[in-house]
């Protein structure tokens, strides 16, 4: 692949998902190449991360179909080999702010379960974490896939929190995530929404009690502006990297 020519996404928006459950197995080494480019999303690469973890949704079925999208992620990275995470500095008003969204019911008819992903940034603009992961269950509609990735993503918030606090970085206002769901930010802020979330697993109510503790705040996004959406599915091409350049690939 070396010589192949490159393309701007690493994946189709569209998925042929009947196909990549097919149980006729090829001999393409697809196990290994997920291996490799686990890690180099791990590392550096968040534009990957949807791609990484689709890909290895099939990894027991090696067929043909998944070793042509995989191959599409190395044409990918043939022309974006010199895309990188850039750390620059500038204005903001949040030390730490994040982005979080979720892909309800997911593409694949077998399972049906949403696809959580959520990144977080330094200064508004530096990325410094991020993660794609298919939710354990399936939700019952966008709000509660919503919600549930809103726990995640909120529990990250935490962790960073305490890590800039053992550098000496105080964050004392609370930590901005943005949503765009009106109906998950209602539910995470209104407590007495019973109705509408007393099916959903307890757990999930976390991030209400942090909201109440002043330690998080929801703010609203338009789904264009919805930088998480790529680490949810895979976009068109325009869209994609309009995110990617939000994330701070350049």
């Amino acid at each position: 692949m070396y010589e192949c020519n490159p393309v701007s996404t690493p994946l189709p928006s569209k998925l042929n998902y009947v196909a990549l459950n097919s149980n006729d197995k090829c001999e393409a080494p697809c196990r290994n190449l997920i291996g490799c480019l686990m890690y180099i999303m791990t590392c550096t690469r968040p534009d990957l991360s949807i791609a990484v973890n689709i890909s290895g949704r099939y990894t027991n079925k090696n067929n043909q179909e998944l070793w042509q999208y995989l191959k599409q992620v190395l044409r990918y990275l043939k022309g974006s080999s010199k895309i990188k995470l850039s750390y620059v500095s500038g204005n903001y008003n949040d030390i730490i702010s994040g982005y979080v969204d979720s892909d309800w019911g997911g593409h694949d008819e077998n399972d049906r379960r949403s696809t959580t992903g959520y990144l977080f940034q330094l200064f508004e603009r530096c990325t410094i974490c991020w993660s794609t992961k298919r939710q354990a269950s399936v939700a019952a509609s966008s709000t509660e896939a919503e919600y549930m990735a809103l726990f995640e993503a909120v529990r990250e918030a935490l962790w960073l929190k305490s890590l800039a606090s053992s550098i000496n970085l105080d964050i004392s206002k609370p930590i901005i995530i943005y949503e765009d769901n009106n109906g998950c930010i209602s539910i995470a802020n209104n407590p007495s929404n019973h109705k509408k979330s007393k099916h959903i697993d307890i757990k999930y109510h976390f991030s209400r009690e942090q909201i109440e503790k002043n330690v998080i705040k929801l703010k609203y996004v338009s789904t264009e502006s919805q930088v998480a959406d790529v680490l949810t599915k895979p976009l068109s091409a325009p869209k994609f990297i309009e995110f990617r350049i939000r994330m701070g690939r350049e």
